[in-house]
């Protein structure tokens, strides 16, 4: 009820009016009648004296007799008129009031389209309480119930359209918003090219003061690309630009990263880790790698979710450096499918190890029968959820205690019909990803900025120019530092395993330490390479831990490169996908591919893990 109240505050005026005009057409009617014999007069006469009732004009006088009807309607008349004027005010006063509050704002938000995405996203960040101020702009009509409820939640709404407006009209709203000052702008049309177009538009007239992060929903690759072409040229054309941080974003991307981010999934990942605890004092990579247990992961479901799902898989679980994640991926046509999509992802086959099962061959019971390695995660991905919990009953009668994810596109609570006590979660609702967490994610980009400022100062270093600024980054090299980010929980949680028995504050004053001991090299390699590179890999066979955890970083940077289809080339070429580095062998990389491939780099990831922050965003001195 209480969110319906405008509805029905609006369908009990609606009703006020129509009995107080006829109320009013009534009484006038009988009180004109006896004096004015022509209809098309006296229908006239008493139309206006409606009319003259709701503009707080009597039409008879005070003296003369009239009706109980007619004195019903002279006051309702008055009332109702005055509550919509003072409703057009306060409205007005109110978009007033969030315009300003939100134009002075440093957290100001502004949200692109009034879809599906663009609305949860705003009723998100309004439930999350948190400071950010909110814009909403759309070329399309927003319903006035809407914007009546936006604008009491203190979202401002706009209604304009870069196309048909004049560039006074444009220059206006720009000024109004603020726009060179905004945090974040959301683009969250349906389309993609309409939110190309809205792109191009801001980036053409904006001036940044700041910097500002633009997130645009695009499904398409193609646009994708137009979209980062676009950017560097007009980048070249105004150096104030380079203040602007392009993400792009789809609800395929979002759903499967909302998954992997899930409690469930890092509690089985660091499952697999739990033997490192009880390694003892005599610690080598090769014992970290053996006593970590592969991850094996089960896929029920091949569907527009799966590549984008194992593509995930393939970064954020690299465990181990033999063997590659396990991946049971079960289905109707499963060969068929699974053919088809490695077709079309060709790097797939290189970063997993891959066991398909046809239930048209092999039905689930017995699938699940021949498993031999027990799996970590099991993924029931189907859009039909009924088939779904159907798997779900066979499943449980052989690996009841194995956390599972099941997809739940149907919006319907399905809490009452899973089992009890039961590891199990839930994905597939649009509001389970349009969050901070999921499609902002602070965090992870704060984490993947500090690994390219080290990166930076490292290639100054190596008298290889500064490098560029995260902004300035191709999305390639954008998605390599997230990617590396979003592992980086994996490598702590190596390090937590491996010092268990230590606090987090020991482990930072390790790093600490062994970064110290790597600067003394960095003075080496400024007189002699050759004696720099014997001295890193001597430095690494005295620190196994950081030799393993670098290995693994180059491990898991070879693997998302393959899952953008790159593949081995002399030169590095985003165009044509093809980089000199990679190479599965870590000892070559230490070896003859040193000065192409700088295995420093790898370590570098490692020593900005825990990583705390002075205001220059350097690691602090131990």
């Amino acid at each position: 009820m209480k969110e319906n109240r405008n509805y029905y505050k609006k369908k009990i005026y609606l009703a006020l009016l129509i009995i107080t005009f006829i109320l009013g057409f009534v009484s006038l009617y009988e009180y004109y009648r006896m004096t004015i014999h022509n209809p098309f007069r006296l229908l006239s006469t008493v139309l206006y004296g409606v009319i003259k009732l709701f503009l707080f004009t009597p039409p008879i006088s005070t003296d003369d007799k009239t009706s109980f009807l007619y004195e019903i309607a002279k006051w309702l008349a008055p009332i109702l008129t005055s509550t919509f004027i003072f409703t057009k005010i306060s409205n007005t006063l109110l978009h007033i009031k969030n315009i300003w509050f939100n134009k002075i704002s440093a957290n100001h938000i502004l949200v692109f389209e009034n879809s599906v995405m663009g609305e949860t996203l705003i009723n998100n960040l309004i439930d999350e309480k948190n400071s950010y101020k909110i814009s909403l702009i759309s070329k399309h009509f927003i319903d006035d119930n809407l914007k009546s409820k936006y604008e009491k939640k203190g979202v401002a709404t706009y209604q304009i359209d870069f196309e048909k407006s004049d560039k006074n009209e444009i220059r206006e709203f720009l000024n109004t918003v603020n726009i060179n000052n905004v945090k974040y702008m959301f683009f969250c049309s349906d389309t993609d090219l309409e939110n190309y177009a809205l792109y191009i538009n801001v980036i053409k007239r904006i001036k940044p003061q700041r910097h500002i992060g633009c997130y645009i929903k695009c499904e398409s690759n193609t646009v994708s690309s137009y979209i980062e072409d676009m950017i560097v040229y007009e980048r070249e054309k105004k150096e104030n630009l380079k203040k602007i941080d392009t993400t792009h974003f789809n609800q395929t991307d979002l759903t499967v990263r909302k998954i992997m981010c899930e409690s469930l999934v890092n509690e089985s990942i660091s499952k697999s880790m739990d033997s490192l605890s009880s390694m003892g004092d005599i610690i080598s990579a090769e014992r970290i790698d053996e006593n970590i247990k592969r991850m094996h992961i089960v896929v029920i479901g091949i569907n527009e979710l799966t590549d984008t799902l194992l593509k995930f898989i393939a970064n954020d679980m690299t465990t181990k450096l033999t063997e590659d994640t396990l991946i049971s991926i079960m289905d109707y046509d499963a060969d068929t499918k699974t053919e088809k999509l490695f077709a079309e992802n060709i790097g797939l086959k290189k970063t997993l190890d891959f066991h398909i099962t046809d239930f048209n061959k092999v039905p689930l019971y017995e699938s699940l029968r021949s498993i031999k390695e027990r799996p970590s995660l099991i993924f029931l991905m189907n859009e039909d959820v009924v088939k779904s919990l159907k798997y779900l009953n066979i499943i449980n009668k052989q690996f009841i205690d194995v956390a599972k994810i099941i997809r739940n596109v149907s919006n319907i609570d399905l809490t009452y019909a899973l089992p009890k006590d039961e590891n199990i979660k839930l994905f597939g609702d649009v509001s389970q990803i349009m969050t901070s967490d999921i499609l902002i994610r602070e965090a992870l980009d704060n984490h993947a900025k500090k690994f390219n400022n080290s990166y930076n100062e490292y290639s100054q270093l190596l008298l290889m120019g500064g490098g560029s600024s995260w902004n300035e980054l191709s999305y390639v090299k954008k998605s390599s530092s997230r990617l590396s980010a979003m592992h980086a929980g994996v490598k702590e949680d190596i390090l937590r395993k491996i010092f268990f028995d230590k606090s987090q504050d020991f482990i930072k004053d390790y790093l600490n330490k062994k970064f110290e001991e790597f600067k003394k090299l960095e003075e080496i390699m400024k007189t002699d390479n050759e004696k720099f590179k014997t001295e890193f890999r001597e430095f690494l066979k005295a620190n196994p831990i950081l030799d393993f955890l670098s290995s693994l970083e180059h491990k898991r940077w070879c693997n998302s490169y393959y899952t953008m289809n790159f593949v081995y080339g002399e030169k590095k070429d985003e165009n044509l996908k093809t980089h000199p580095c990679l190479i599965d062998d870590w000892n070559r990389v230490l070896g003859d591919k040193f000065d192409v491939c700088h295995p420093e780099y790898d370590l570098l990831s490692v020593f900005t893990l825990f990583l705390g922050e002075d205001n220059n965003g350097k690691r602090k001195e131990a």
